[in-house]
């Protein structure tokens, strides 16, 4: 019901989209048949926002993937994507912690390396601590919300 096809003339179509939500991002595509003229097009739609670390009030990595989820829902925010971490590393987020991003991957964004973190040796950039399972271990979480209450 959040979506509809509006044609303001013949021959015109366009996709709207309303009451956007934060999981939208992607890729669309549009196809029109219309007998022998048929036409497609795709757009791509990135939501901007802000990328956040959050950690339990237990401390840091606590949270299975189901609860880094159910974590950013309450902050009327959803798992930040690889794409978004990235862009937030090259806006200079720096934080040593590691956190479950969508995919399951955990990561952590390095603006200043030192030995906490990997250590001083190390060149700047988005650590990796690749797939995890997804009920057995425990990280904090990178949320992204359009807004922060």
């Amino acid at each position: 019901g959040r979506v509809q096809l509006r044609q303001d003339f013949p021959g015109d179509a366009a996709l709207v989209m309303m009451t956007l939500q934060l999981n939208d991002t992607g890729r669309y595509r549009c196809e029109v048949v219309d007998g022998l003229e048929d036409g497609s097009t795709s757009v791509y739609l990135e939501l901007s926002g802000v990328v956040f670390p959050y950690q339990h009030a237990r401390g840091h990595y606590q949270f299975s993937f189901r609860g880094a989820q159910q974590a950013c829902k309450e902050q009327d925010a959803t798992l930040a994507t690889f794409t978004q971490l990235f862009q937030s590393w090259k806006e200079g987020l720096n934080w040593c912690n590691a956190g479950w991003l969508a995919d399951g991957t955990v990561q952590y964004p390095i603006t200043q390396p030192r030995v906490p973190c990997g250590g001083h040796g190390l060149v700047p950039g988005v650590r990796s601590y690749g797939r995890r399972h997804l009920q057995l271990h425990r990280y904090d979480v990178f949320c992204f919300s359009s807004s922060l209450r």
